[in-house]
């Protein structure tokens, strides 16, 4: 080999081996990183869907007018944190001598806890959105149409049952709430949806046919109408939710009604309210 070629030749590969060895480094550094990275990802594993997550209302599955509804009644079905609302004050059931004290839990969805306060006893009804029970006698249909009210007859569960698929339609706006003949009428005024329901608190898990009235102004529930069929004869059936009143961001009502053919058979009157997140505690049977 010439002179010339050695001094080509010895550089070209000292060249050669810093590039392998420059290789072999980023090779070793790479594997590293990556041995790293599964580390971490071993100690810090990825966050776990909410297997809930379907059951609060996503407004772009609501019509666009119901939309509204949702805004003004407040964000607690939307997203986690405000799903139960816990209540005091007094129930008026028909037959009753006076109203009696009550607690009240209700939880979104379609769940509640119901206590009531007779002298030195307590009746406690409770519903997981399955399955309706009571802590010692078996309930007695009242009860059970207690609880479809409570429940089922609100703003959340229609609101709910609109994004879930529930059969419904718009039946219009603005409304009258007379026959059409008072003069200068002032209102209210309604705008009305009908939806299809599955009852579950019922003992035949009945579907059911309602109507639904929101204030044309305030946007908000208050009337739920439909009918039942009770030993053969029908029932008509109206609860009214009223003095609506607002509470940490939310709208609620402080007085519910349920009537049969125009007579009140349990007046709810709520005292007190606070908003809360869901609790897994077992409050509402199994």
């Amino acid at each position: 080999m010439s002179k010339k070629q050695k001094r080509i030749f010895w550089p070209v590969v000292i060249l050669a081996a810093l590039g392998l060895g420059a290789l072999a480094f980023a090779s070793e550094r790479n594997a590293r990183k990556t041995i790293e990275a599964r580390s971490v990802s071993s100690q810090n594993p990825p966050a776990v869907t909410n297997s809930r997550s379907e059951e609060y209302v996503r407004v772009g599955r609501l019509w666009p007018q119901l939309r509204w509804h949702l805004k003004t009644l407040g964000d607690r079905i939307e997203k986690p944190g405000k799903e139960r609302i816990t209540i005091t004050g007094t129930i008026l059931r028909a037959g009753d001598a006076q109203a009696l004290p009550v607690a009240l839990t209700l939880e979104f969805p379609d769940r509640l806890r119901l206590t009531i306060l007779d002298g030195l006893q307590q009746r406690v009804i409770t519903f997981n959105g399955q399955t309706a029970a009571s802590i010692d006698n078996p309930l007695t249909s009242s009860e059970r149409d207690f609880i479809e009210t409570l429940a089922y007859d609100t703003a959340e569960h229609f609101l709910a049952g609109q994004t879930k698929g529930a059969a419904m339609r718009g039946l219009g706006q603005r409304f009258r709430a007379d026959d059409g003949t008072t003069p200068n009428y002032s209102g209210p005024y309604y705008d009305l949806y009908e939806m299809s329901d599955q009852l579950k608190a019922a003992t035949d898990a009945r579907q059911q046919t309602k109507d639904f009235y929101f204030n044309s102004n305030t946007l908000l529930l208050e009337r739920v109408r439909y009918r039942v069929v009770r030993n053969g004869a029908p029932v008509e059936v109206e609860t009214r939710l009223s003095n609506w009143q607002q509470a940490e961001g939310q709208q609620a009502p402080r007085r519910i009604v349920r009537l049969e053919n125009n007579q009140p058979v349990m007046t709810l009157t709520i005292t007190t309210l606070a908003i809360s997140p869901r609790v897994d505690d077992g409050s509402f049977g199994q």
